[in-house]
């Protein structure tokens, strides 16, 4: 993938997953509010369980297929491409069936020994179908960014979402007044329609797609499975585990606070708060990282194939030089008005305390999220392996052996001390497979002089606003976008960044 399409390809996936965030945020308003925080809580045990699945349905295939895809293309293997597809399809039809199985199965023990709460089980049930759903159209996803047409997986992404919103809109009112689980069975029903429309329409654009590898050739494809295996078994292992352990962290959070002395209620509250309203509020803004990460994999292993570490290397420092500055400018904005933005989002300001705490540690949250992506480019699966086994290992034995002591704060401790070292051993492994050059003081240093500027400078102007204007949401939404400008005024006048790089960028968009 050209870089102009990188570009290009990230704006467009950015530009659906924005718009994605923000409805789904505001349905996550919608449903804190009639469900409360410990309907949200019984929601993301739910989900802790569908990941883990989702997990096992997927495998890593979308990842496998994506890299291959794009390998074999850039060396014009277009027998091979197809058979990836074929066998990435034929592959996640099984573990998706497989996946689908073993929740059914195991529902009730999962409920009763695991999750602990009976109404957990329905809710599961209604979400079966949706796992081989799920697993096969990650496959054309991951074939799109692969020949570069970001706009098919855009497309879907937002209507999915809409798919989903619409159904259990229209069966809440239904559901709901029968008590919390049948809410979650709403919401499960919803999931699965979503699924089933998500499969339906990239089914219908790849019927559509005039496939590049239908280039007529006599090559003969190479048996392509071992590799898609080699991809995907390290990542699904990766996966597995880690979804295994976040679900062990997961279920615990709420049992140990109990030990502590919080009632259940109590427990499951503040459990639903942090998962279902803090950590989607600080991760919200980063829409471009996620659609960069998604659209690097392809991108990256492309040029790798053809052994272009100049261009490998040039592409990776410029997306680590965006994700340190963009994590940076969060934490200003979230230090800065962590009340507001809890009160104009949940009207509750106990969520803005867990926000601006909580906040600091974005920087690191985001670098993980990208470095994974560079290395899994890079063909170092077993590096982040090795890395989330360290950091989820770490964070369970911190929960269940402090948590019962400190209570909440050594959840927090666990967070801020995983997060920052698994970002430290993904970075040092990272400079050890590249090039780049890790410059702190540009990336660091001058943005976060830049970062506390701009955030004390915000919050003035926020207060003489809000001693001249009754209107909150306007005052605060103008504070950020100040905030903003006057961060990449600093970043520029410190010469974190230049103008002949905004410059360069400009005239790329135009393309």
């Amino acid at each position: 993938m050209k870089r102009d399409s990188i570009i290009i390809g990230t704006l467009i996936l950015t530009v659906a997953t924005t718009i994605v965030r923000i409805v789904g945020m505001g349905f996550r308003i919608y449903l804190a509010n009639i469900l409360g925080a410990e309907g949200i809580g019984l929601y993301q045990l739910i989900l802790t369980i569908y990941m883990l699945m989702v997990t096992l349905a997927t495998s890593g295939i979308r990842v496998a297929v994506s890299r291959l895809v794009s390998e074999e293309l850039t060396l014009k293997h277009y027998a091979n491409a197809k058979k990836v597809l074929r066998q990435s399809i034929g592959l996640s039809l099984f573990t998706g069936l497989l996946s689908a199985f073993l929740l059914y199965y195991f529902a009730d023990y999962i409920s009763v020994n695991i999750l602990k709460d009976s109404r957990t089980v329905m809710p599961m049930l209604y979400l079966v179908p949706s796992l081989p759903l799920i697993a096969v159209s990650n496959c054309y996803k991951g074939y799109f960014y692969a020949v570069g047409k970001i706009t098919k997986p855009a497309i879907v992404q937002v209507t999915e979402q809409l798919v989903r919103i619409f159904v259990i809109f229209s069966i809440m009112n239904a559901y709901l007044p029968k008590g919390i689980e049948y809410g979650c069975i709403a919401i499960a029903i919803g999931m699965t329609a979503e699924e089933l429309f998500s499969l339906f329409l990239t089914w219908i654009f790849y019927i559509f797609e005039k496939k590049p590898f239908s280039i007529k050739t006599n090559q003969k494809s190479d048996i392509m499975i071992f590799k898609i295996l080699g991809i995907a078994l390290p990542l699904s292992a990766t996966s597995y585990l880690n979804a295994i352990l976040r679900t062990v962290e997961n279920a615990m959070i709420p049992a140990r606070l109990l030990i502590y002395g919080l009632s259940a209620e109590a427990a499951m509250s503040l459990y639903g708060m942090i998962k279902g309203m803090v950590l989607p509020i600080l991760f919200f803004p980063s829409s471009f990282l996620t659609s960069l990460s998604s659209i690097l994999i392809p991108s990256v292993a492309g040029d790798n194939a053809l052994s272009n570490e100049k261009k490998v290397s040039n592409t990776l420092s410029k997306v680590l030089h965006f994700t340190s500055i963009s994590g940076i400018l969060v934490v200003a904005v979230f230090v800065a008005f962590p009340n507001e933005v809890a009160i104009a989002v949940y009207n509750d300001s106990q969520v803005g305390l867990m926000i601006k705490i909580i906040s600091y540690v974005c920087p690191f949250m985001y670098l993980n999220m990208v470095i994974s992506s560079m290395l899994h480019a890079l063909g170092e699966q077993m590096s982040s392996f090795k890395v989330n086994i360290i950091e989820s290992i770490l964070k369970i034995s911190i929960i269940y052996f402090f948590v019962p002591i400190y209570g909440f704060n050594a959840y927090l401790f666990a967070l801020f001390l995983t997060t920052i070292l698994n970002t430290i051993l993904y970075l040092t492994r990272l400079l050890q497979v590249s090039c780049i050059v890790f410059e702190v003081g540009n990336w660091i240093f001058k943005p976060i002089i830049s970062a506390a500027a701009a955030g004390f400078l915000s919050k003035a102007i926020y207060n003489m606003f809000m001693l001249n204007s009754s209107n909150n949401i306007i005052s605060l939404i103008s504070s950020i976008i100040i905030l903003c400008l006057l961060y990449l005024m600093g970043l520029i006048y410190t010469k974190s960044i230049h103008l002949s790089s905004i410059n360069e960028l400009s005239r790329r968009l135009k393309f």
